[in-house]
């Protein structure tokens, strides 16, 4: 199973504590993953969706602890490759529905007519528990979680941009939290790529045990990107020490088809020449440490640089 489903599985184990952050979680639920049934008369029924059962038995039981009434639970298959199957919630058309959903601010009275309303209702959002269940509930509907092993990502998919605007406000409502919004074949995702924002948005939504999962995944991936780079650097380097000491090799090998050879050089110039030529394979400190007295890397270094002056077969345009 996905790090994403696990998450979901965690904090659909447990349900509001207060009679409001139940009705703003089942809120923000529905506006995810629900749709209205009318059927006039003052009764109005509704559906949910998801792929998830510990979601489905969450939801069915919030749901029908707000209004009173059972939900009947119908299994989809819709031959997806991530969930195969779907399963649906449904509530029949009723009265007690139709008032669950005016208290929730998806529908509204205009001229004693029921009308759907858009957005998130301000009734909900006034309380910070309020605004943690909106999230979970969004979460739980449309939400996603990339494993922090293989990337930071976090996500809502919200169908209307309007209310995806208003899902951004309500992630940005939070300390820290710097959501973004853009469009992914014809719907709005609301999103974070900042691990630290992922990592407080995951305590916001009471995933607190996979909280603590992905902030010992997040060291260990980091931990494992660092020692590449490092690695990265070190094969670099060694590649470089390789080129550079085989071109000094060669430097030495012309001056010693010119007459007199290494002994035309100076005395510092034909100890490190020397020095190379014993040990092609050396780096630069090492060469150094061979001088007698020793000498630092950039004194080695010098002296191995003046040598291609000395390939020309003309010693006296070398400094001495």
């Amino acid at each position: 199973m996905s790090f994403s489903s696990e998450v979901k599985k965690e904090i659909a184990h447990t349900l509001p504590a207060k009679p409001c952050c139940e009705l703003a979680e089942a809120a923000g639920f529905f506006r995810s993953s629900g749709s209205l049934k009318p059927a006039g008369g003052g009764e109005i029924g509704l559906t949910l969706e998801t792929g998830i059962p510990v979601v489905a038995r969450h939801f069915k039981q919030l749901f029908e602890a707000l209004i009173g009434e059972p939900l009947s639970v119908t299994v989809m298959n819709r031959g997806g490759r991530v969930y195969p199957r779907r399963l649906e919630l449904n509530l029949p058309p009723s009265a007690a529905g139709a008032e669950l959903l005016l208290r929730a601010g998806i529908l509204g009275r205009k001229k004693g007519l029921l009308i759907a309303e858009k957005g998130i209702s301000p009734l909900l959002t006034g309380a910070k528990c309020c605004r943690k269940s909106l999230l979970k509930g969004l979460f739980l509907g449309t939400g996603s979680v990339a494993d922090p092993m293989k990337r930071y990502h976090f996500e809502i998919i919200i169908a209307d941009k309007a209310l995806a605007g208003e899902v951004r406000r309500l992630m940005n409502s939070f300390f820290d939290i710097h959501a973004n919004l853009m469009e992914r074949s014809g719907k709005y995702v609301v999103y974070l790529k900042a691990a630290e924002q992922i990592k407080d948005m995951l305590g916001i939504i009471d995933a607190h045990l996979h909280l603590l999962a992905y902030e010992d995944a997040r060291a260990r991936h980091e931990l494992k990107g660092r020692v590449t780079r490092y690695n990265n650097c070190d094969n670099a380097n060694l590649d470089r020490q390789a080129a550079s000491g085989a071109a000094q090799i060669q430097l030495i090998s012309i001056i010693e088809t010119h007459p007199g050879g290494l002994s035309v050089l100076p005395p510092k110039l034909r100890e490190a020449a020397e020095a190379r030529k014993a040990n092609p394979e050396a780096s630069l400190a090492e060469l150094g440490a061979l001088c007698d007295p020793p000498i630092s890397k950039s004194a080695i270094a010098a002296r191995l640089k003046k040598l291609e002056f000395y390939t020309k077969g003309s010693p006296k345009l070398a400094p001495s």
